[in-house]
């Protein structure tokens, strides 16, 4: 499911996988410039129950200048908070197909300061309700 959630992320933001957008874990060759999503964004992962879960993901935005992260972890609020009902991608073309029925914020971003190599960093935390299924596509009802 997360490399779904990644590749939504990827497909609203408009930031390519392994390009700007890095998922799990940074690259060896990671642009200065980048988005790193992963999972736990400081609460924990909670199965109400067994087709149904919340997913907690953090995407971490850096970069030189303080202006370009802010600007990452803004596009990445905007394109997400508040929002629902959305099919997840299936990656391997088997398994269960996901709905991310409602995405959240937990807040606005927030500044991190600077990593070792003075580099600005800003996190934004969500939830993903996820759910087992699919939602219609519009008209197809």
């Amino acid at each position: 499911m997360f490399r779904e959630i990644c590749t939504l992320i990827s497909t609203l933001t408009g930031f390519p996988i392994g390009g700007k957008l890095q998922a799990g874990r940074w690259a060896q060759d990671k642009p200065q410039r980048c988005v790193l999503v992963q999972e736990g964004g400081g609460v924990p992962t909670f199965y109400p129950n067994g087709d149904m879960v919340d997913m907690a993901i953090q995407v971490l935005c850096r970069a030189e200048k303080q202006s370009e992260a802010r600007e990452d972890a803004w596009v990445a609020f905007d394109a997400l908070h508040a929002t629902s009902g959305w099919n997840l991608p299936r990656i391997d073309g088997s398994g269960p197909d996901y709905l991310a029925m409602t995405v959240e914020a937990l807040s606005a971003p927030q500044y991190l300061g600077e990593d070792d190599n003075r580099r600005h960093l800003y996190s934004v935390n969500f939830i993903f309700r996820m759910e087992e299924g699919s939602c219609f596509e519009s008209g197809s009802i």
